[in-house]
């Protein structure tokens, strides 16, 4: 049977009782826990969140003579396991929130505590006096110390860091936490988690909440592959956020660059990762772009540049390759690797991606109506591609723009031909649009999956330059199947004169042109 708030009510009270607390009414102190209880879940449920709340809860407790030292404790044991499965919602945010509010609570038992402290000592002799000082003194004690694992907690560690020295800064995050506190126990694998830190010697050891612990130790990498040794038996996987020298350092900034790292470590999956201010810079800079993408659209600050595709045979200009571009208003002009990724994460590659192929095919139209048939090629991303209405927005791109279909091509790399199948490229394919495997070589496609899919170019790797006789077998081949190979990365008059001996179709590089923002200069070269 789902035990109800009204029998956690019984037996926090028994729990209070056996802590010292004598009840003049049973009943009547019942009803104040329940009461107590109501106003916890009723701030769990609410919107915003505020914990606290917890801290006038606390102060009640105290209120309500049930003061004893030992009642906090059995409190946030008693509650922090038994409440959130009575409080409807998300279990993870629930008990988070469980956990957030009983911190408070404890904040504000505390200081209660302290308060009643303080006013029954000004009635009290001085030998009083002097013991409720040392009261005082633990209970502050007490809020330096996580109360689960009793080690020195957040606060107590920003003291230890304020006072300097040549020392290193480690923070440990425990891998699926979640799945493994909710198998084992929260407090049982904290508490376990915090005996085996212990044996690392040399280091001043916190509990900063919920799956990290800090080590703050003179030889940050002995402190940390020790700790990791400690945690074997444990079976528990940890990785690390290192920040290698202190001394002088603010510890919030310490704090910050030793989460950011555990971060970093977690994204990379490796077992720890070393704060780098080069990197956290760039991590910022890249929040900062990701954060002015969706403006840069709307302002048409994407455009394409053009890069002329060359018939190797007589070097006649046959199109031109578009690539995106983000010219930042007074900064610099910013290529694919600066935002393509941060559009693909976002989800504005769909709408970053429509609007290249629109400019791209408008472009493509005025080169005609001057009198240069000439091929665009436009770069598909794997979020495009898995669009059902993709085809149809192509066509619709297409008659809009007053381009014919066999004047545009779209280019895809190998992995998302795989992965997104046959269906799409085949219905892109029936409009008579052509498509090219870019990055040929880089991927784990095969010649005979190549006769499969419904492309008409293939795009070699700029890396096959470096192997003629793999890109002489690669190019005969491909022609077996009937498919135009086109050359990348060319650089130099000697690559050129190599792809035009051995047949290559089309070549594009810096040697030929690079991307210009002017499509003047694709005609130019007709």
């Amino acid at each position: 049977m789902k035990p109800t708030r009204a029998v956690l009510a019984e037996e926090w009270l028994r729990g209070i009782t056996r802590a010292g607390f004598v009840p003049g009414v049973r009943a009547r102190a019942r009803a104040a826990l329940q009461e107590l209880l109501e106003e916890l879940v009723a701030a769990v449920r609410a919107e915003p969140f505020d914990a606290a709340v917890g801290i006038r809860i606390g102060a009640e407790l105290v209120d309500l003579r049930m003061s004893a030292p030992p009642v906090i404790g059995m409190t946030v044991r008693l509650l922090a396991a038994e409440l959130p499965p009575l409080i409807e919602g998300d279990p993870a945010v629930v008990r988070v929130r469980v956990f957030e509010l009983l911190e408070h609570v404890t904040t504000g038992f505390v200081a209660a505590q302290r308060d009643a402290a303080v006013g029954a000592a000004e009635q009290m002799n001085r030998s009083e006096k002097i013991h409720w000082r040392r009261v005082q003194t633990s209970l502050q004690q007490r809020l330096q110390h996580d109360p689960v694992t009793g080690l020195p907690n957040e606060q107590q560690l920003r003291q230890h860091l304020a006072a300097g020295g040549e020392i290193g800064l480690c923070l440990l995050g425990i891998d699926r936490f979640a799945e493994l506190a909710d198998t084992l126990g929260r407090d049982t694998l904290l508490t376990a988690v915090a005996a085996m830190l212990r044996q690392v010697g040399g280091v001043f050891l916190a509990h900063l909440g919920n799956d990290q612990f800090a080590l703050a130790a003179a030889d940050l990498p002995k402190a940390a592959d020790e700790a990791r040794r400690v945690l074997l038996p444990l079976r528990v996987d940890v990785r690390a956020g290192l920040v290698e020298n202190v001394d002088g350092r603010a510890p919030d900034e310490c704090l910050r660059d030793a989460r950011l790292a555990l971060g970093w470590a977690r994204q990379d999956r490796r077992d720890h990762a070393v704060f780098e201010p080069s990197r956290a810079e760039a991590d910022r800079r890249r929040h900062r772009l990701a954060a002015d993408l969706p403006s840069a659209l709307d302002n048409g600050e994407i455009v394409a540049h053009y890069q002329p595709l060359y018939r190797l045979a007589d070097r006649t200009v046959v199109g031109a390759e578009a690539l995106a571009r983000w010219q930042r208003p007074g900064g610099p002009l910013l290529g694919p690797p600066d935002f393509i990724t941060l559009a693909e994460h976002t989800g504005l590659i769909r709408p970053l991606g429509r609007y290249v192929l629109e400019q791209a095919c408008r472009q493509g139209a005025r080169w005609r109506r001057a009198g240069h048939d000439l091929l665009v090629s436009v770069n598909l991303s794997p979020l495009q591609l898995s669009e059902p209405t993709l085809p149809a927005d192509v066509a619709d791109i297409l008659h809009r723009a007053g381009l014919p279909a066999a004047n545009l091509q779209l280019e895809i790399t190998e992995s998302v031909a795989l992965d997104h199948g046959y269906g799409a490229l085949r219905r892109l394919a029936d409009l008579g649009v052509r498509l090219a495997l870019d990055d040929f070589g880089t991927g784990y496609s095969s010649l005979a999956i190549l006769s499969k899919l419904p492309v008409s170019t293939v795009k070699l790797a700029a890396e096959f330059l470096a192997e003629p006789a793999v890109l002489r077998h690669t190019i005969a081949l491909c022609h077996a199947l009937d498919l135009t190979v086109t050359a990348e990365g060319i650089e130099t008059p000697d690559q050129e004169q190599l792809l035009r001996s051995l047949g290559c179709d089309i070549g594009q590089g810096y040697y030929f042109g690079r991307p210009s923002g002017n499509p003047d200069t694709v005609v130019g070269r007709c």
